[in-house]
């Protein structure tokens, strides 16, 4: 069994990613001695969530952890307070990694007398060498829409990691075991390729699901079994096409034209319909061609 070390990880930034992260690495037996925050306002707040009892309070893998050995979260607007950490987490958005690594790297290569932490950022979107100024450095990017106002077992959550070494890849996956999650190894192409197409699978159904919601009024809700279950089914087959249903599928015509004249005072709604619906009958006949070339 792999046995999970518990290290002091310091997070950069108080958003969405860092709220939920710093929340379950410290639920996980891990200290989060400080938040960065260009507002140290927001930086206060979030070390003011991770410093209540009930963070750790009925957590088996803190339960051997005395308190006295629990360390206080505290908010800072210093890169230097960061210095003590085992790790930092830089959990910006991906426009600002690179500056705000470089103006980290510029506050804390000069100090002597303590060893550089490790640096990871989160991003799916961000190539690994933008971190290439530390020592050590690496990537934990987590694979879900996170939330301040929504909890999330991370325990459903897989994650890509990405080293420069074998030492930090080994502290990667101790904190993936702490987490009880599930992790992949790969490389910054590879990681953007899986991020490009997360956008598919949650930005763009969650726009689509708006359109429905505008096109469905006060029946949205009985639209969540069959969106549930589209989703599930097109995960149980070699390819989602090979379970498509509807009327661009079919080619129905008289189907659609009913729709579109429905749609005809919703601009965008109408768009939307058209579009996906040609690439639906597109895809269709390219799978029809190549089965036929099979034969």
């Amino acid at each position: 069994m792999h046995k999970h070390k518990h290290y002091k990880i310091s997070f950069v930034g108080c958003g969405n990613v860092a709220y939920r992260l710093s929340i379950a690495l410290k639920s996980a037996g891990h200290s989060v001695p400080n938040i960065y925050g260009r507002d140290l306002n927001e930086a206060n707040k979030l070390a003011y969530i991770l410093n209540k009892p009930e963070i750790l309070e009925h957590k088996p893998s803190v339960n051997h952890i005395k308190k006295d050995e629990i360390i206080e979260t505290k908010g800072t607007d210093s890169f230097e307070e960061l210095l003590g950490s085992d790790i930092i987490i830089l959990a910006v958005s991906d426009n600002a990694i690179n500056e705000v690594s470089n103006k980290m790297y510029l506050a804390l290569k000069y100090n002597i007398n303590s060893n550089l932490p490790v640096v990871l950022h989160s991003s799916g979107a961000t190539d690994i060498s933008l971190l290439s100024n530390w020592p050590q450095y690496g990537v934990f990017y987590p694979l879900m829409t996170l939330s301040k106002t929504k909890p999330v077992d991370f325990r459903l959550i897989p994650f890509f990691l990405e080293a420069n070494n074998s030492a930090v890849m080994e502290e990667l996956v101790s904190l993936c075991y702490s987490l009880k999650s599930e992790y992949k190894v790969c490389s910054s192409e590879e990681r953007l390729k899986v991020h490009t197409a997360a956008v598919f699978v949650s930005n763009f159904v969650n726009y689509l699901t708006g359109l429905a919601f505008d096109i469905s009024g006060q029946n949205q809700m009985f639209l969540m079994p069959l969106a549930i279950e589209t989703v599930r089914k097109a995960f149980l087959y070699e390819h989602p096409s090979l379970v498509q249903t509807g009327p661009a599928v079919r080619d129905d015509h008289q189907t659609m034209d009913k729709h579109l004249e429905l749609l005809k005072n919703m601009e965008d709604h109408k768009l939307v319909y058209e579009t996906i619906s040609m690439l639906i009958l597109k895809q269709k006949t390219l799978v029809n061609d190549k089965n036929t070339n099979k034969e």
